[in-house]
């Protein structure tokens, strides 16, 4: 092996080493804060039951409320009204798709000039030589 290949593998070692004793020494700090870690620990015990709780109380209504006849007919004329309202939207863009695909573009249309059709056969005039 070469000195130069020698030198690049023992700074290889030197650098894992160092990496080592950094996760040796951030190991050992962490024993002295293991009270912090066990109030941390309560803390997000508390906040995780709170949790569970609210989905609980959330997950009864709504089965109490699906389990209601007037309800669950209110929930399907809202979700028919939906339905409704997407169908006449999507209607209504086809509509407005198909009868700007069938007009010809206007002489002054400024977005029909952008067209590549627009432009197809016209002789493009270069700018004078300076």
């Amino acid at each position: 092996m070469t000195d130069e290949a020698k030198q690049a593998w023992g700074d290889v070692g030197e650098k894992f080493a160092s990496w080592g004793r950094r996760v040796s020494d951030r190991y050992k700090e962490s024993a002295h804060s293991e009270a912090e870690t066990e109030e941390t620990t309560r803390e997000l015990q508390r906040a995780a039951r709170e949790v569970i709780d609210g989905l609980t109380r959330g997950v009864t209504a709504v089965g109490g409320t699906l389990r209601d006849h007037e309800a669950t007919e209110e929930l399907k004329s809202a979700v028919s009204a939906l339905g409704d309202a997407i169908t006449a939207t999507v209607t209504e863009a086809t509509d407005a798709i198909r009868s700007s695909k069938a007009e010809p573009p206007n002489e002054g249309d400024t977005a029909a000039a952008t067209e590549p059709e627009a432009d197809a056969g016209k002789k493009v005039e270069e700018p004078p030589a300076t």
